[in-house]
């Protein structure tokens, strides 16, 4: 016996309906896929930020230095070593003075504090944070650092930690957002605004 086979409008009619629902659920799981991204961002921010609490609370100091022996207020940025970067905002960049940034897994993962070289490669610093005595390294303080759900490094104006000599300033571990672009200002008075579609946790 004979099989009938679809007719070329019925293939058109179910062509039409497929067509319809993709249209309709396609955008649902975007934005779902979205949100959890932003989620995930907010996330990772809070834990970035309490590592570098805990960092603080074991050695009465912030991550803001090349190594034990420098001086506390010769970084001004600390950013993620996987990830792109911005090009945007370049005070949040590594590009804009690799010599006064570092990336975090230096200070909250490894005890190898240091700097960005011209090459934008870490550098060691001069000493390792201490390692014995009350106030000492304990970590690592935070398993690993990624880049952000969209692909780009987080960031914390570290500088801010320590520079109080015109007023205090927002400090916050930072995600790019869906735009992948720096909208918050480096440097604002408390209590500051996280700005666009930036993501983020204020360490201050």
């Amino acid at each position: 016996m004979k099989q009938k086979g679809f007719t070329l409008i019925e293939m058109v009619v179910v062509l039409a309906v497929v067509a319809i629902l993709a249209a309709i659920l396609v955008p649902t799981i975007a934005k779902n896929i979205q949100d959890a991204n932003i989620s995930r961002a907010q996330n990772e921010t809070q834990v970035i930020a309490g590592a570098i609490a805990s960092f603080y609370k074991d050695l009465g100091r912030w991550p803001t230095s090349k190594g034990a022996s420098g001086n506390p207020d010769e970084l001004t940025l600390l950013t993620s070593e996987n990830g792109n970067y911005s090009s945007t905002s370049s005070s949040w960049n590594k590009n804009s003075a690799p010599s006064t940034t570092d990336y975090m897994e230096y200070h909250l993962v490894q005890n190898d504090p240091g700097y960005l070289n011209a090459s934008y490669v870490h550098t060691s610093g001069s000493n390792d944070y201490p390692g014995t005595g009350r106030w000492r390294w304990r970590g690592p303080y935070i398993p690993e650092i990624a880049a952000d759900p969209f692909g780009i490094h987080y960031s914390c104006n570290v500088q801010y930690l320590y520079d109080t000599s015109s007023g205090n300033y927002a400090v916050y571990v930072l995600s790019a957002g869906p735009n992948k672009q720096w909208d918050t200002t480096f440097g604002q008075p408390l209590p500051g605004t996280i700005g666009g579609d930036d993501i983020g946790t204020p360490v201050k």
